[in-house]
């Protein structure tokens, strides 16, 4: 017996159901503009390929158990968003018992396949190489009529956030709370958000090869977070590439130098935003130093390979003036020429490492 198939278009109030006279419309940031009826047809390609065998591998492995075709009642295919690489379902699967939803990462253009293939690499790089949850899962991928396809872990109730104008014209942390709307979120809350982030970045830093993950943006949604009952939990849904940002092996770096560079880059890139996700580029709070400290020294002190630098890291950190500091960002410059970023830097960096210098000295 076949599941039966549900479409659906998420949106922040709800769940919009797809109409037939609606299928022929376009996908929103999609050059090529497919129509939504190719991107459902061909997701149904890859999940039912081989009678749904490598799905249904997929699936098993992630519930720990065998699961059948025919223990599936339904399958909803739920359009989630429109990026400009990519354009992300969920897959929900309805049991008569239980409900198990995996995330499809779904590229269409040249440049998104490119990118998703890689991407790819990059995740079973480091499941392998890493025993941390902070990243999806890679449970299944494949390519359907010139569709690049990615099956991975759903982070069920995890959220994007990002900076938004209340009515009195302040900047405030926005929670994405699809189904729900949004909401603030406080400075508390805002401050164990950066922390979590700094730290998984911190504990994917690779000290022997200087690999990090990079590229990433708050205003692409790279980070989620899950707020229940004053506990905060955050992940990372992406890797991009995963390679030393500055040319480090050419120089024989100490891996203190490397990681004095990694933290002075993650202490500006944790402050970049855009207005809703899409508007003017935000400068997060001054808060939000003294949270990427935190989380990078907790990153630091968890990873068995990196803890023994922290005590000559921070004598380190604390003989630079705020004036070397400025100095030595230079070479991440060149990374943000052409992007709207590099002004918005540019104006707060002096101030920056001024604050950051004194959340240094202050270090215990």
């Amino acid at each position: 017996m076949q599941p039966t198939l549900d479409f659906l278009v998420s949106s922040p109030y709800g769940d919009i159901r797809v109409l037939e006279n609606q299928l022929d419309l376009p996908l929103e940031q999609d050059p090529l503009k497919t129509p939504y009826r190719v991107y459902f047809n061909n997701i149904v390609k890859f999940l039912s390929c081989n009678k749904y065998t490598p799905f249904l591998k997929a699936v098993s492995k992630k519930i720990s158990y065998e699961l059948s075709l025919n223990d599936i009642l339904n399958i909803i295919i739920r359009a989630e968003k429109h990026g400009l690489l990519y354009h992300p379902a969920s897959i929900e699967l309805i049991t008569p018992n239980q409900r198990f939803k995996f995330a499809l990462n779904v590229a269409i253009s040249e440049m998104g396949k490119k990118y998703l293939r890689k991407e790819t690499q990059l995740l079973l790089q480091l499941q392998s190489k890493y025993s941390l949850s902070y990243l999806p899962y890679v449970y299944h991928s494949g390519e359907i009529d010139s569709m690049v396809f990615l099956l991975e872990d759903w982070f069920d109730g995890y959220h994007e956030f990002h900076h938004t104008k209340d009515n009195m014209g302040n900047y405030k942390l926005n929670l994405w709370e699809f189904g729900k709307g949004y909401r603030y979120i406080t400075e508390e809350v805002g401050f164990e958000i950066f922390t979590q982030a700094a730290k998984i970045l911190t504990l994917y830093f690779d000290v022997q090869e200087f690999n990090f993950i990079y590229p990433w943006h708050h205003a692409a949604g790279d980070f989620i977070v899950k707020i229940e009952d004053e506990k905060v939990d955050v992940r990372l849904i992406t890797v991009r590439d995963y390679k030393p940002l500055l040319n480090f092996h050419r120089f024989d770096t100490n891996p203190l130098m490397a990681l004095f560079f990694f933290l002075l880059h993650l202490s500006v890139q944790m402050r970049l935003d855009k207005l809703d996700g899409i508007g003017e580029v935000v400068w997060a709070e001054d808060y939000c130093i003294d949270a990427t400290l935190k989380g990078f020294f907790e990153g630091l002190s968890k990873n068995e390979k990196t803890k023994n630098y922290i005590t000559d890291l921070k004598s380190l950190l604390k003989s630079f003036s705020s004036d070397e500091l400025c100095f030595l960002f230079n070479p991440f410059i060149d990374y943000y020429n052409g992007l709207k970023d590099l002004p918005v830097i540019i104006k707060n960096l002096e101030a920056h490492m001024l604050m950051l210098h004194k959340a240094i000295q202050d270090l215990p």
